[in-house]
């Protein structure tokens, strides 16, 4: 194989590794709509959503330490490096658990059991995904991911009409499997290498930070679902759900450009002036606007043509056209201060969008009460909502921006 075809082949897996998680969701919540319905889907993807949230602390924390310390770690070191590391996620899997019997009895959760074992599962696919992406072993996770799809596709087509538990068994029992199998192998491993590496001091809190970054960063969108299901019901759930899993993947291809523009601003603001910055965000601006712009029309079209073929529930809740628009509206507006957010990463500043976005979330926190409290149970109090995400998305972008031009005004003047 050319050295050419070999890269070509090398960005291809990268790529299908990357979207996985985003397709694997999209997949996984139309084939529960389509096998238990969209009121099923909706009880579902409310308990993800609250799995998901807890699961920030076991599995995304703790992700990003796997990140940090595996690539680094001497050779032949990597397995007791990560083994150490699954200990603490063990620990924190085992606390993030106890909240949900709490949540249940309070019409939070649905099926606290299952999202238990949901909740491991996700942790456990989740840290040894990371853990393969720490050693580069793309072609392995796309077969991995390749198997998870198919256990979950085969598992809700089977039984998912006489068994609605098949919406959470068919993800959280293959990955739960495969992370015990993992785990195994990783122990053996581990063992001919020396044993498990001991966690450094104040391992837990370093992912207990992090996992509170990502809580403030992303905490919006994942508490919609379990809001709109105790304002309109489990149906309306459902089709935030869908919707949601919708705009995920359409926030890959805006996120790979900044990602991928990021190495050569980091040389920009190391090695040129204030100028040269500039131009080159002003161009991933206006790269990321013919994208973002392109991909809303797709998603317009793509939406009218569900929508208008076929006899699919969830498209015909009052509504739903609406719900649709505001959230797509808050995924554009998202988007436009990704070049900020470049900028502030090239240059280290995390206390800047750390206290914008908890500004932003605060706000949103504090309107979503208010809707739930004032505004009517039903659409309405859906489409208030998607209003006050919209509207906490555009006070984020401009708290953000008025922060970067405070902090580098011969860039952003």
């Amino acid at each position: 194989m050319s050295r050419d075809l070999t890269a070509l082949v090398r960005r291809v897996e990268v790529l299908a590794v990357t979207a996985a998680p985003g397709g694997q969701r999209l997949l996984h919540f139309m084939l529960v709509q389509m096998a238990c319905g969209t009121e099923a889907l909706g009880r579902f993807a409310n308990d993800l959503a609250i799995a998901m949230m807890l699961g920030l602390f076991s599995a995304v924390g703790w992700s990003a330490l796997v990140l940090a310390r595996v690539p680094v770690a001497p050779a032949g070191r990597s397995a007791p490096v990560m083994l150490g590391l699954a200990r603490g996620v063990a620990v924190f899997t085992a606390l993030a658990c106890l909240p949900l019997p709490l949540l249940a009895w309070g019409g939070w959760v649905f099926e606290p059991g299952w999202t238990a074992l949901l909740l491991a599962g996700w942790t456990a696919y989740t840290v040894a995904r990371h853990y393969g992406l720490a050693l580069g072993a793309y072609r392995v996770l796309l077969v991995v991911e390749t198997l998870v799809v198919a256990l979950l596709a085969a598992g809700l087509l089977i039984f998912g009409r006489a068994h609605p538990v098949m919406a959470w068994a068919a993800f959280a029992v293959p990955t739960v499997l495969l992370g015990a199998l993992a785990v195994l192998v990783l122990i053996r491993r581990a063992r001919d290498q020396g044993g498990a590496a001991a966690l450094p001091a104040g391992s837990a809190r370093t992912a207990a930070e992090q996992a509170a970054l990502n809580f403030v960063s992303g905490g919006m969108s994942m508490i919609l679902v379990p809001c709109t299901v105790q304002v309109a019901g489990e149906a309306y759930g459902g089709l935030v759900a869908l919707i949601g899993s919708v705009t995920s993947v359409l926030l890959l291809f805006p996120r790979a450009l900044s990602f991928n523009a990021l190495p050569a601003l980091a040389r920009v603001v190391r090695q040129q002036g204030a100028a040269d910055v500039r131009a080159l965000l002003d161009a991933l601006r206006r790269t990321l606007f013919r994208v973002n712009s392109g991909l809303t029309l797709v998603a317009v079209a793509a939406w009218g043509l569900m929508a208008g073929v076929g006899e699919r529930p969830a498209f015909a809740l009052a509504g739903a056209t609406a719900i649709f628009l505001l959230q797509l509206a808050s995924f554009y507006v998202g988007q436009l201060v990704l070049p900020e957010a470049n900028y502030l990463q090239t240059v280290e500043e995390t206390r800047l969008p750390l206290v914008v976005n908890l500004a932003s979330l605060g706000l949103f926190v504090v309107a979503c009460g208010g809707v739930m409290l004032l505004v009517p149970k039903g659409v309405d109090a859906v489409l208030g909502l998607f209003a006050v995400l919209l509207g906490a998305t555009f006070a984020r972008n401009l708290l953000l921006r008025r922060a970067v031009l405070h902090r580098a005004p011969e860039v952003f003047a």
